[in-house]
């Protein structure tokens, strides 16, 4: 789907469990030194999800009436998850950099230095990841929308539409995070220079 089709979906259609997800075999002779350097991208991963439950926590806070949903909006807005995809158009965003000697992100340098190695299973699962990777923006940016509508009208329907962008999003990313993690922790190593 293109983002303009995913912008019609509803929100239960956006999610990255359709189909039947392409695999990575194991790849031959990975070094020790490989696997411990393909699981830098899990160490990412996890300031993500540390980001996600402080969003949840502050979500928590609004429906509770301890802070205001502008707090919630504010803290959207500033969490390192949305503003790589903003900058970048991945979730790893500047995090990404240190995975390769030029700075890039993802889409732009990481996928492309795997997709070059002529792997077909590896090329399936990178094309998977990028259709992941436009359903995770599209979360991103209706949590900010309801966010934002939320703080303009702060009532139990826009709570509750706010609640459900969110833990859609949570849900997506934690089955795309394990995904990737899985899929490709030893191309990672193998095949994309660390600093």
């Amino acid at each position: 789907m293109n983002k303009d089709q995913l912008r019609a979906c509803e929100l239960c259609e956006l999610n990255v469990e359709f189909n039947e997800r392409p695999s990575m075999p194991a790849l031959d002779h990975v070094t020790e030194a490989e696997r411990r350097a393909g699981l830098h991208l899990a160490a990412i991963h996890r300031m993500h999800l540390r980001d996600m439950q402080r969003l949840a926590h502050v979500l928590e806070q609004v429906e509770h009436g301890a802070v205001s949903p502008a707090v919630f909006a504010h803290a959207v807005s500033k969490v390192e998850l949305t503003h790589n995809m903003r900058m970048f158009g991945t979730m790893c965003g500047r995090e990404c950099q240190v995975l390769t000697f030029h700075h890039d992100a993802e889409e732009n340098m990481i996928f492309p230095q795997l997709e070059q190695q002529n792997i077909k299973a590896l090329s399936r699962v990178v094309d998977r990841l990028k259709q992941e990777h436009l359903i995770v923006h599209e979360l991103i940016t209706r949590l900010e929308t309801t966010s934002q509508e939320l703080v303009q009208n702060p009532g139990e329907q826009n709570l509750a539409k706010t609640k459900a962008t969110f833990e859609q999003l949570h849900n997506v990313v934690i089955s795309h995070f394990g995904y990737e993690e899985t899929e490709l922790r030893e191309a990672l190593g193998r095949f994309v220079p660390v600093m």
